[in-house]
């Protein structure tokens, strides 16, 4: 059974029909996934808060169909805290059931301990109003525009109820339609469960193992900031997303679960594709860019993915100023030993050197790049982003939005009540502006950059 994952964009219907081959294929697939339970207790309580989608970041899990392919009905983490926090605000309505043998019926998410059928019944209005308040809470838009986030964020990958369907992958459509003789499949005229006495959840693996962004909260937020080299933008959450301004999007990682945040992104010399970097060194190329190797490690911080003028090669930065040479990058040194982390890297137009920026504001340059000073000692809030201004300057960002230019670098200013920690910065081609981030998604934008858009504006 094809996997079909949407990387942070809805897929049609007549996608999905493409993959499964036709309507009904797709349909049969999903409905024998579910069945129908008991009718629960008539009397309900009172619906409390469920939790808010408000502390998230803009990063957002990208879901699609993820079905059933092995037994281990044992419940699932992800789904058992899912059904947990519906009993805590609607006791009345019972915890419903996750796990279904093996043996019992076709394909279906219960067999994997990732599907919950919650008992409300369409017959009584209270029950009615409880299962709107609940899907209503999941399929909402978020602040930064996010389409169902909480479901995404749960890892919630469809949902049926009352002769309906709900999927990431394009909205509602009809399950089932009631006829005399019971409620019919449109496409195989087949007798399906309507739905009507519970309200069945289907879970992601990601979503199942407490590995979305709902449980991993940081992973929402954005990693930083990479310039089109002609161009517009891309911003990277640290759930491996990527968010195109301007240029093209290339692929991501948000479909999957990282072992480490992603934390650093680079385009390629033509714009045409990027790396990403996570954390422990693993290194992800998209579109034209070239795997050349990586690290992993998980005792590292990688800050900072940096590629030489030919696109065949590329460094990575970890925190303690060690750098990694891959392809034709050349090593020319490196600040470890130095006592003073660093936050960001940038390459001469040669590929013969570069510079290393530290959070305290001290400058380590490398080869034929040019010492043109820094703020050591002189900046009361960390460094976390720098960028060159070609071979003759470069710039400093301080994570209150602060940023000193120094050599030939244009002074331009920086940017004041961004709201959240600044996490990036990168230069226009033409170095007469830049961008400010924040993990937030909130944009600067400063001299000549273009505002083309933000996930947090």
């Amino acid at each position: 059974m094809p996997i079909v994952h949407t990387a942070n964009r809805h897929l049609s219907l007549k996608g999905l029909v493409q993959i499964f081959g036709s309507v009904h294929a797709l349909r049969k697939t999903i409905c024998t996934a579910v069945a129908a339970v008991s009718v629960a207790a008539l009397v309900v309580g009172p619906a409390q808060a469920l939790p808010s989608s408000k502390g998230f970041g803009p990063a957002i899990d990208a879901q699609g169909y993820d079905g059933q392919s092995r037994c281990s009905p044992d419940p699932k983490p992800g789904m058992v805290a899912f059904q947990r926090i519906l009993h805590a605000q609607f006791p009345s309505i019972g915890y419903g059931y996750i796990s279904r043998a093996c043996s019992v019926g076709g394909q279906s998410e219960h067999k994997e301990g990732r599907a919950l059928d919650w008992p409300v019944n369409a017959a009584y209005g209270s029950h009615r109003k409880i299962a709107k308040k609940v899907i209503d809470w999941l399929l909402a838009e978020d602040r930064y525009g996010n389409e169902a986030a909480m479901a995404k964020r749960f890892g919630i990958m469809y949902l049926i109820w009352n002769r309906r369907i709900w999927g990431s992958w394009g909205g509602w459509d009809t399950y089932c339609v009631q006829k005399p003789r019971g409620c019919i499949d449109p496409e195989d005229k087949d007798l399906r469960s309507p739905h009507t006495d519970h309200i069945h959840f289907s879970m992601s693996r990601a979503g199942a193992k407490k590995q979305t962004t709902f449980w991993k909260r940081e992973r929402s937020m954005l990693a930083g900031i990479a310039s089109h080299p002609s161009y517009g933008y891309w911003e990277l959450g640290r759930n491996g997303g990527v968010s195109p301004f301007g240029t093209g999007w290339y692929g991501s990682k948000s479909d999957t679960f990282l072992k480490k945040a992603a934390t650093a992104m680079a385009s390629t010399p033509s714009g045409y594709g990027y790396w990403i970097a996570t954390k422990s060194g693993r290194v992800y190329a998209f579109g034209d860019a070239r795997h050349k190797g990586q690290i992993r490690e998980d005792g590292l911080t990688i800050v900072a993915i940096e590629p030489t003028p030919t696109g065949n090669g590329y460094w990575l930065l970890a925190k303690s100023g060690r750098v990694s040479a891959f392809g034709d990058a050349g090593f020319r040194g490196s600040s470890r030993g130095s006592g003073s982390p660093v936050v960001a890297m940038a390459a001469t137009s040669t590929g013969k050197g570069y510079w290393l920026f530290a959070s305290g504001g001290k400058v380590f340059p490398f080869g034929d790049a040019g010492d043109f000073g820094g703020l050591a000692g002189e900046s009361s809030a960390p460094i976390v982003g720098g960028d060159n201004f070609g071979d003759a300057g470069y710039w400093l960002a301080t994570s209150g939005g602060r940023v000193a230019a120094f050599g030939a670098a244009p002074k331009l200013g920086g940017a004041d009540g961004l709201g959240s920690t600044v996490v990036g910065m990168a230069a226009n081609p033409t170095g007469t502006g830049y961008w400010l981030l924040t993990r937030k998604g909130r944009l600067a934008t400063i001299g000549e950059a273009v505002a083309l858009g933000s996930l947090g504006n």
